[in-house]
């Protein structure tokens, strides 16, 4: 799910979501380096280059051999939330949508992890699937892994009703990642400001793949067969250049739709394509506020 090297990637982020939503939400949330130098030890990891020696366990590299820094917990913490689209439309993709959303939820969780935070996660479609509850520790990360690795393609998805649905079980304050395509008809995010009623910080991320973004005839085509992969019963449509462009107008519009929404009340947003190579997943990231450097 991640390899070595991605792990690597993420040992200086932490989780970070400043937001105007509500002081409840503001409060919620802390805006500062994970790890810090608090007063609670949390865990021990091996040293990298650049790591403060202070923070060397010697006792451990006298016995063991081997260097290990001590990990404290930071003076403030967030209960993260991972909440995963499964419903069939997230199949589609090069490499598929499900698999580019499990990756960073898979990354989000282990940054939670290793900085003392509390983490879940769940999956969906058009009601909660898999529900793993929030909770700290080395173990609660592997629950959170084996929950999002047995994740399997579901049925249609209803945002709304799930958001709401997970609003009722599940109250404030904690961060709130929401890892879909949104590809709901009649999208009206009132799931989403549920979520903030209960006094949690929402965060969007949408998942789309490069045929959606771009869908491509081929050299000799005039149009294309598109079908609805939720509705698999419904008509083929066949779609000529202009109505490709009339969807594409769509796509420019849901994305408009949740960075505006998001934009206005301070949560952060993004779109990424299923595509796109982890390190500049995680860029993309940190530059909406949802990951930070570590101090």
């Amino acid at each position: 799910m991640l390899s070595a090297h991605e792990t690597r990637q993420l040992e200086r982020l932490a989780i970070r979501a400043a937001s105007n939503a509500s002081p409840a939400a503001a409060t919620s949330l802390r805006h500062a380096a994970a790890t810090g130098h608090g007063l609670d030890f949390h865990d021990f990891r091996h040293y990298q280059p650049g790591d403060d020696p202070r923070r060397i366990d010697w006792t451990i590299a006298a016995r063991h051999r081997q260097l290990v820094v001590r990990q404290f917990r930071a003076e403030g913490h967030v209960r993260l939330h991972l909440l995963v689209d499964v419903s069939r439309s997230m199949i589609l993709g090069t490499p598929p949508k499900i698999d580019s959303a499990i990756k960073l939820a898979s990354a989000l969780s282990y940054v939670a992890s290793e900085h003392g935070d509390a983490v879940g996660a769940a999956t969906f479609d058009d009601r909660l699937l898999s529900h793993v509850p929030a909770a700290t520790g080395r173990p609660q990360l592997f629950r959170v892994l084996e929950a999002l690795g047995a994740a399997g393609a579901g049925r249609a998805s209803d945002l709304d009703r799930v958001l709401q649905s997970y609003g009722g079980i599940v109250r404030g304050p904690g961060l709130v990642v929401v890892l879909s395509d949104f590809f709901q008809p009649g999208l009206t995010l009132d799931g989403v400001r549920f979520l903030l009623y209960r006094g949690l910080t929402p965060a969007l991320v949408q998942v789309v793949s490069d045929e959606e973004l771009n869908p491509e005839f081929g050299a000799d085509e005039e149009a294309i067969e598109l079908v609805d992969i939720e509705q698999p019963g419904a008509r083929i449509v066949i779609a000529d250049r202009d109505r490709v462009d009339a969807y594409q107008q769509q796509m420019s519009a849901l994305a408009r739709q949740l960075s505006e929404f998001c934009s206005t009340r301070g949560l952060p947003w993004l779109r990424i394509a299923s595509s796109t190579p982890f390190e500049r997943v995680l860029s993309s990231c940190v530059h909406a506020g949802l990951l930070a450097t570590a101090a």
